[in-house]
């Protein structure tokens, strides 16, 4: 009989189907979904994988008393959102998982950022903004700050308010009271790497019983302003010497936030000055498992449960990848409100191509608000090496187009126009 898992879940993380296969016969899923983020059409989704549980996620211990009843040997959460949440019901059942500190750390960037300085982790230089500041006390706290900078929620994931800073008059319009922030100097990119590929990239890596293994490089496609993510690969193309900086830096942030269990997805740029730490997610990456499995038929959802288990998951370092696997995503630009056709999406086959979703359809609403989550279409795939894998996303890029209406309320939007996928990446602001 399989052992039972408890998702702490969110209608933003990994489709239920997804994980389900994933997950495979390693475990049984208990779907723990916290109250006010489903409504009954999603909730009923859900249920037809698995049993659930609803959980007042504002009283820690009678969620924990509710998951109890289940009796499940691990617990996992994919969201950012629920690190605390689920760090508190682990810590209750005796669970694998951060501790609660940790997971406080590493779900605000704030405290994150505070912590990797501490260390001496290299990264860029930041300020913290706390809730609750009037305008002047902005502009007091951040003067001398260089620009261009990042603005970046102190929680949140997927690009969700991450804003490009050109003045102070930026920051200061930026700035919810509601909750607090970080401020970064914006890290340019190492002129030496590929242009056809964003200068950035994430390791993914399983920690378990405090021994790390570090499992892959995960590439990146140029960004769509502001900061929307277009998709990502694997393997990554970089010399032996990189990769070793790479290791030695994400094992240094891992030291600094006392992580002992768990999967990461840790965001690194690469800068003239060398590699930079973005930041450290305390959960599995959104599109890594995808085309890990494809480029090495490696399975990081059955690993997460390995690891939630308590078991010791000790690997190679970076397991060896068949050819590159490709997830990209297309943006809609960020004038844009409405997609209203597409064109195209029929002739993206071949023996490069292994599915293609289309997110918005003719009529959607589109929202660059939504981060990175707002992408319109989805192509998934297969190729032998990185040339060709340039050469099959510009080819994605030149024949899909799609045409949009402008947001009602833009200001300056141009009228409804039709654009490539590379028109939406420069047009994003």
């Amino acid at each position: 009989m399989a052992r039972r898992i408890a998702v702490v879940h969110d209608p933003r993380s990994f489709f239920p189907l997804d994980l389900r296969a994933g997950f495979g016969d390693a475990a049984e899923i208990l779907w723990v979904l916290p109250d006010g983020r489903f409504d009954s059409i999603a909730e009923r989704v859900v249920a037809r994988f698995g049993p659930t549980v609803r959980i007042a996620p504002e009283d820690p211990g009678a969620a924990a008393a509710a998951v109890a009843a289940h009796a499940p040997q691990g617990i996992v959460t994919f969201v950012d959102d629920h690190l605390v949440l689920t760090a508190e019901i682990a810590a209750r059942l005796g669970l694998p998982f951060h501790t609660v500190e940790v997971a406080r750390t590493l779900q605000d960037k704030r405290l994150q950022r505070q912590a990797l300085r501490q260390a001496g982790v290299p990264g860029p230089d930041f300020i913290t903004l706390d809730p609750g500041l009037d305008p002047r006390a902005v502009a007091d706290l951040t003067d001398g700050l260089s620009y261009p900078a990042v603005y970046k929620p102190a929680r949140g994931s997927g690009s969700r308010g991450l804003l490009a800073l050109s003045g102070p008059s930026d920051l200061i319009a930026a700035y919810e009271p509601a909750s607090g922030a970080v401020v970064e100097a914006f890290l340019p990119d190492d002129s030496c790497g590929d242009p056809r590929f964003a200068s950035y990239l994430s390791v993914e890596s399983a920690v378990s019983a405090g021994q790390v293994s570090h499992l892959a490089l995960t590439g990146r496609f140029p960004l769509a302003e502001p900061f929307r993510e277009t998709g990502n690969f694997t393997p990554v193309p970089i010399g032996d010497d990189l990769r070793r900086e790479l290791v030695a830096l994400t094992d240094a942030a891992i030291a600094a936030l006392g992580i002992r269990t768990a999967m990461l997805h840790t965001e690194i740029k690469l800068t003239p000055a060398g590699p930079m730490l973005i930041e450290v997610n305390g959960r599995l990456g959104g599109r890594p498992p995808y085309v890990l499995q494809r480029a090495a038929n490696v399975n990081l959802f059955r690993m997460a449960c390995a690891v939630a288990f308590g078991e010791r998951c000790a690997t190679a370092e970076f397991v060896p990848c068949h050819g590159v696997a490709y997830y990209r995503m297309l943006q809609a630009p960020c004038w844009a409100g409405r997609v209203s056709a597409v064109h195209g999406v029929g002739a993206l086959t071949g023996p490069h191509v292994d599915s293609v979703a289309l997110n918005r359809a003719p009529g959607a609403a589109v929202d660059w608000r939504e981060g990175t989550d707002g992408k319109v279409l989805t192509i998934s795939g297969w190729v032998p090496d990185h040339v060709t894998l340039a050469q099959v996303i510009d080819w994605i890029d030149r024949t899909v187009e799609f045409e949009f209406d402008p947001c009602p309320d833009g200001d300056g939007a141009p009228e409804p126009a039709r654009v490539s996928v590379s028109d939406a990446i420069r047009q994003g602001t």
